[in-house]
């Protein structure tokens, strides 16, 4: 008979102002501030929007009422529906967020009608990227422009693109289910014509200013947005404290904040973690690209594009040549000591795919032309075949692993969670599976504490129970964005473009 390891992690602290330490985001910011907080000189956050005469004043309302704050939601879980104190600088982020008057365009009726009316799928999508772009480089131009542009999309504008896309996004504040957003080494493939955010994003990226896009479901109680497909029909919105939580949180690290970072062990070397995806082209036939996400501990994000992939002959998952993998690595690290002014001691490098042989040689290349000594090749397969289940009512512990041999442990980044007395997903929750394929850190316990954290460094929404580490959580956003970029050129690096 087997016998196998079991423990269980404890929730990994996260850093916010004054070293304050806290296992959750909302708890850490409110009772210290974001990690970046400084006494010496208030931060203002300077907000753009674009939007209909209606979405704009709607929104108006709404950004005025958070600054009062949101009470809570009625739960017996107050751990998990905390109040929202308010958007000033007395709220848990320590500055404001100020719309100028100058800061606010409106999209005439005209054009609104003219997108809404256009029988074409593709001219459709294109006129509305179109209308927002021109808006959002006119704000970027100002001599002080804002440092993020909420696009505040019409109800009539959303169902006539929004809804062709495949997949909800971190935008639109919904409830995802846990297992929805499971990681994947397939391509990310629209199922219908276009995805107007993708579309958007790429369109807006040379500008030089995020861009935060909200549906009136999240400002207004009483919007309604019809569902193209009958699939989509059960969109589900947060209460409204967790929508006020989640929308602030992204737009102050989209504006170049530090909510809160991980913690980092003085005694142990310096690391950065590396999410290695694949995405389709626009046309779904030619060759999957390559991308890297790269993170440090401080939640800087860097994003790049790399070659095109193969697919193995045998399984059929994408890869990458031995040069690609090289020059995608290379880069990427010599991105972070432009940085950083040094390389890490240490490369983490995820996949959701099994390291192909080429691959390992290129990425192991790389790392020896920097000087970089420690390396972890860790694959993290969609699926686990295997599952835990625990006497009682409810899932495994988040932070409940088994080592299954040497190279293999499973790990439930989503479970039980004891701050909030309860599950809060909706479905039976899948652990990841941690291949390590090559494992130069001697104690499994780091790899598995760095990943749990790693779920924690989402700064699009508040409630730390991620699924995934955010070097994969990020690579569908990322692959919706990049594939509209034009070959040949080289898309701003910094993640909060892509989030």
């Amino acid at each position: 008979m087997s016998s196998f390891d079991l423990s269980h992690l404890p929730e990994p602290l996260l850093e916010f102002a004054a070293n304050g330490r806290h296992i959750d985001v909302r708890f850490g910011l409110m009772d210290y501030g974001p990690v970046d907080f400084s006494t010496e000189r208030t931060k203002e956050i300077r907000l753009g929007v674009v939007g209909s005469s209606q979405t704009v004043g709607k929104l108006g309302d709404w950004l005025r009422r958070c600054e009062g704050g949101i009470p809570a939601k009625n739960s017996r879980q107050p751990n998990l529906f905390p109040a929202f104190p308010g958007s000033t600088i007395l709220g848990p982020f320590r500055c404001s967020f100020d719309v100028g008057t100058r800061h606010v365009r409106i999209l005439s009726q005209s054009v609104i009608s003219r997108i809404v009316s256009e029988r074409d799928d593709d001219t459709a999508v294109s006129l509305a990227v179109e209308a927002f772009t021109n808006e959002v480089k006119d704000l970027a131009e100002q001599d002080q422009p804002p440092q993020v542009v909420i696009c505040a999309l019409p109800v009539e504008i959303i169902e006539r693109v929004s809804n062709m896309r495949s997949q909800p996004s971190d935008d639109d504040q919904e409830e995802l289910p846990a297992d929805e957003s499971e990681p994947e080494d397939v391509p990310v493939v629209d199922r219908e014509i276009e995805n107007f955010r993708g579309a958007l994003k790429a369109a807006t990226l040379a500008l030089r200013v995020p861009i935060q896009i909200v549906w009136p479901t999240t400002y207004d109680n009483d919007a309604v947005v019809k569902r193209k497909l009958a699939e989509f029909s059960t969109r589900k919105v947060q209460d409204e404290a967790t929508r006020a939580w989640n929308f602030f949180c992204a737009l102050y690290y989209k504006s170049g904040g530090t909510p809160w970072r991980m913690v980092r062990d003085q005694r142990e070397y310096s690391a950065t973690f590396m999410g290695v995806s694949f995405f389709e082209g626009l046309d779904g036939t030619s060759l999957q690209t390559s991308s890297a996400q790269l993170f440090d501990e401080r939640g800087e994000g860097l994003i790049l594009k790399g070659g095109p992939g193969l697919k193995d002959k045998t399984d059929r998952q994408p890869y990458l040549s031995a040069l690609d993998a090289f020059n995608l690595t290379r880069t990427a690290l010599q991105s972070y000591k432009k940085e950083h002014g040094n390389y890490p001691a240490r490369l983490v490098v995820h996949k959701t795919s099994r390291f192909h042989p080429e691959e390992r040689e290129g990425f192991q290349r790389a790392i020896e032309q920097s000087e970089i000594e420690i390396a972890d090749f860790i694959w993290m397969p969609r699926r686990s075949p295997v599952r835990l289940f625990r006497n009682s009512v409810y899932p495994p512990l988040r932070g409940t692993a088994m080592r299954l041999d040497d190279a293999q442990t499973i790990l439930y980044t989503r479970g039980s969670v004891d701050f909030f007395r309860t599950y809060p997903g909706l479905y039976v929750p899948n652990p990841l599976v941690l291949h390590a394929q090559r494992r130069d850190t001697p104690d499994w316990n780091l790899l598995l504490k760095e990943t749990l954290a790693l779920t924690k460094m989402n700064w699009n929404g508040t409630q730390f129970d991620g699924a995934l580490p955010i070097t994969l959580k990020a690579a569908r956003q990322v692959g919706d964005i990049l594939k509209y970029v034009p070959d040949g050129t080289t898309p701003d690096p910094r993640y909060r473009f892509y989030m």
